[in-house]
């Protein structure tokens, strides 16, 4: 999403990764197991989900678009730097605060298509194990993106760009799929991880830098 959006503008990013997390969620819950989804937990956080989305696309709509970059920069940054930190974090004993952290999670997959932050904080919190902790997420994260996809159509966000972008990208998400499995096999686990971090924290700064420069240009025009 914030590379996305400093290509195609923020709309069209939002709208384009909306549909690639449709296509990106159906083949991981496809290639796995069901079991491991704890359904109650993506319960709570899809209702609370549901109820946030429509607020954020208004945000989306609008909003000037270099407050919603804004805004996705410090998310960007302040979740990598969660990550790489990772302080040690009470356990959670239910899934009923669930419902908050989905409707957070709505509001912004609504606005900047970063549904996951909340989730996966939470997830974090209820400390399941890795297998749970993707499955869980993935099943809320698929009708969630259906529901942000369904809003941006119904508000004319389903540009031709869009629409090109999104069949543009099909074989680049397979063949990400088959390298990033490669790079696993190869790359030990919390390394990998830490680097992708590391590469958020860039692709935050850089997007900062686009604000300032798209701000200094149109102060000097």
């Amino acid at each position: 999403m914030p590379l996305l959006s400093m290509v195609v503008g923020v709309k069209d990013a939002a709208a384009t990764v909306a549909l690639t997390s449709i296509f990106n969620a159906v083949v991981i819950l496809l290639s796995t197991k069901w079991e491991n989804i704890e359904w109650s937990a993506a319960g709570y956080m899809l209702a609370g989900a549901l109820l946030g989305i429509p607020i954020g696309v208004y945000v989306l709509v609008n909003v000037p678009e270099s407050a919603v970059k804004l805004v996705l920069a410090a998310l960007v940054i302040s979740f990598a730097l969660y990550n790489l930190t990772r302080p040690k974090m009470a356990k959670l004993e239910t899934n009923i605060p669930g419902l908050a952290f989905g409707f957070v999670a709505g509001i912004l997959g609504g606005a900047y298509n970063t549904i996951g932050p909340p989730m996966v904080i939470f997830g974090t919190l209820r400390h399941w194990p890795p297998q749970r902790f993707r499955l869980t997420l993935q099943a809320v994260f698929f009708p969630a993106s259906l529901v942000v996809a369904g809003f941006h159509s119904a508000n004319n966000l389903w540009t031709p760009l869009v629409v090109k972008s999104f069949f543009v990208a099909i074989p680049f998400l397979m063949l990400a799929a088959v390298v990033g499995r490669e790079i696993n096999k190869r790359l030990e686990g919390s390394r990998f991880t830490r680097y992708i971090f590391y590469l958020l924290l860039v692709i935050g700064a850089v997007l900062v830098g686009t604000i300032v420069r798209d701000t200094l240009g149109s102060d000097g025009n």
